[in-house]
Parts: structure tokens; sequence; C-alpha cells
């Protein structure tokens, strides 16, 4: 992936110049200064920071070192429908901040956040390792130039499987349905990968859904919960079940399972003949932010890649920092061998068969979340 990165470097460097001046008159007119204090308070996902060890402390210890900041790291984020419906709407909606200074939902959920103006604007100026940002990043059409978020980590959906109990290689999302795995099959708790990819299985395409094309994906769904073909919706609880026999094979999210190999390497994921989805997850300063300044710094601080790495080395999910194959290598080890991961890296020819969400109306998508919520809560 950085085999070209000078001409990537320049491209970004284009972008965050012309961000950094629209974000400036963005910000012009909502606050005259950046908001700081000597706490900093980040709600994110589980599973997707390094810890402290014994020889080497962890990315919030370093950067509490560094910054002199205090650090409130909480990884209990929980589903973006909760968090959206009980953190964001009934404060940000009031005119009251959500007491994070950095929350870290999906996309498309920051997307949602960024329309209804409830977001700060990075203030870019305080984070020049911006310039590090994979492109491909900087041209969301609800958020070109990257101007309101700053991606945390990208992972992949496909099928992870146990050899053992499917007793043949698994290839197609067909094999989600197929009887011979009744009462042991999984799918995840995410309306946009779940319905997606039964979408994508009946020949739809989810980066230009449409409601008829979801619903009939619900539909073959809520018929294989009914007959027990599903076993169960989870979120990255598939790895116990994995672990445990429960589900021979489920829908899962790359990073779980490459944590997952380091004990099971007989377990497999595979991008479904289909294709899959790519998604990541990412940085928002929330309106009414106490810490935008720590914030920036914090961004600033993970998206130098040698620090971005060691993030990469521990969660392995997808870092959005450039230059982090070369640092994985600088690293040694097993850091080093991930740099040869078809998951972490995946080649071209992966990428032409992933899909990302192509959204639909806000209450479209509302009614869907709400049967979808109802049918994995059942």
């Amino acid at each position: 992936m950085d085999h070209y990165r000078v001409t990537r470097r320049s491209f970004i460097a284009g972008a965050l110049a012309s961000s950094v001046a629209l974000a400036s008159c963005a910000s012009s007119g909502r606050r005259e200064k950046v908001s700081s204090s000597s706490r900093l308070r980040i709600l994110s996902w589980s599973d997707y920071i390094d810890t402290d060890e014994q020889d080497a402390p962890g990315t919030v210890s370093r950067f509490e070192q560094s910054s002199r900041l205090d650090v409130d790291y909480s990884d209990e984020y929980p589903s973006n429908t909760e968090a959206f419906s009980d953190l964001f709407e009934p404060n940000l909606g009031r005119g009251r901040g959500v007491g994070w200074d950095i929350v870290v939902p999906t996309y498309w959920l920051a997307s949602r956040l960024v329309t209804r103006d409830w977001l700060d604007p990075l203030p870019l100026e305080l984070v020049p390792n911006h310039v590090n940002l994979e492109p491909t990043f900087l041209t969301m059409p609800w958020d070109r130039g990257a101007r309101f978020q700053l991606p945390w980590q990208a992972g992949l959906t496909g099928i992870a499987y146990n050899p053992a109990l499917t007793k043949r290689e698994v290839h197609s999302l067909a094999d989600l349905f197929d009887p011979a795995f009744r009462g042991r099959v999984g799918m995840v708790t995410e309306m946009r990968e779940t319905v997606a990819l039964t979408m994508a299985l009946q020949g739809a395409d989810p980066s230009r859904p449409t409601r008829e094309a979801a619903e009939r994906a619900l539909e073959t769904l809520t018929a294989a919960k009914r007959d027990g073909q599903i076993r169960e919706f989870t979120g990255n609880e598939f790895r116990d079940r994995l672990r445990s026999g429960d589900f021979a094979l489920c829908l899962a999210w790359s990073g779980d399972i490459v944590q997952l190999q380091r004990e099971r390497p007989d377990i497999r994921f595979v991008i479904p003949d289909e294709g899959g989805m790519q998604w990541f997850d990412t940085m928002v300063i929330p309106r009414h932010a106490d810490n935008a300044a720590g914030a920036a710094r914090w961004m600033n601080f993970v998206y130098d890649p040698a620090n971005a790495a060691r993030i990469t080395a521990a969660v392995q999910y997808i870092s959005p920092v450039i230059g982090v194959r070369d640092e994985l290598r600088k690293l040694g080890g097993d850091a080093a061998k991930l740099a040869d991961s078809p998951i972490l890296f995946p080649d071209d020819e992966t990428r032409q068969r992933l899909y990302t969400w192509g959204g639909l109306p806000a209450d479209v998508e509302d009614d869907l979340d709400a049967r979808f919520t109802t049918l994995t809560a059942g």
C-alpha cells in the first residue's frame, strides 16, 4: 500500500491546505477559539487500542506522558443505533454536550452527525499529521477533505468459519443459508452489513441500495431466523462462538478474526465470492466538547505512522494512516509479519470485490434499523 507514498503525500498535502482553509471558515462562526482543558475524554469501541505491557507503555500512557493531559479512555461505545438514540440525539439535539471530547462512530453515523451540524470542524492547524491520511478517505461525499472526522480504524466484513465443523471450504454467502449448517450460523448486529450482504447474495448492489432490495433481504433474514438457520446475531461475541463451536460459520469483522487466529490459526476468514463489506469507524469532536484542542493533539499523535503501527499491531484492523506498513516491518517479529497480511493490506483484486453501503434517505434507514433491531433482539 505504500509503494507510491510520495505521490499520495503530495495529493494529501494539497487537500490538507484546502481543508484547513475550509475548516477555519466553518469554525469562524461557531467559536472564537479552540476549547481546551487538562483532561481528554475519549469514547471508542472495545479492542481498538493497545494497552500497557510490562516492558512498554500503551498509546494512552505514551500520549499522556507527551501531552501532559489526563486521558479518560472508555471502550464502552454501544452500537451505533444506541449511540444515536441514547447519546447524540437527546444531548446534541438539545444543544448539550455528550460528555466526551472524541467519539468514534461508524462512518454512516458520522455522516448523519455532520448533516445535523452536531460536530465541530477539526482544528486542522493542530493536526499536521492529517497529511498521513489515506487519500480515499478524503473523498467522502458527506465530508470532502475530512474536515469533520478522522478515521480511526477500517475493516472488512466477510465470512469466518471453522473447517473442522463445515467439513469443506466456504466461499459463498449462500453457505450461510445452507440447511447443512442450520443452527450453527451467526450474523452481525450491523444492519448495513448483514442486510447489505444478503442483498449482494440476491443480486442487488449494496453500494446503490434500494428500499425494495433491503426489504427483500430483511424478509430472507427473518425467515432464516424463524426457521432456526441463524443461531444468533452478535457483535464481536462471534469470536467466543467460533471458539466454542456454537458457530460453524458466521459473518465476521476482519480485525477480530486476525486477533482470534493468534490462538486459533485453524479459523479462516474469506471475502465471499459475491463480495464483502468495507467500513470505517472515525474520530469526531461533538459540539460543546470541553477539549477540542486536546482532541486534535490526540489525533495528531495517533496519525504519526510509528504510533499508528503500534496500534495496528495490537488491534489488527486496517489503518487509515500512510506509512504503517513500513513501520510494522521496522517493529520486527509478529508485527513485521502483519505487513504481509492480505486482510490488513488487501490487494487491488480484493478491493474490487468490496462494497461500501451507499445509504438511503434517513427515514428509510430509520425504519430498516428499527425492523432489523427487532429481528436481532428476538
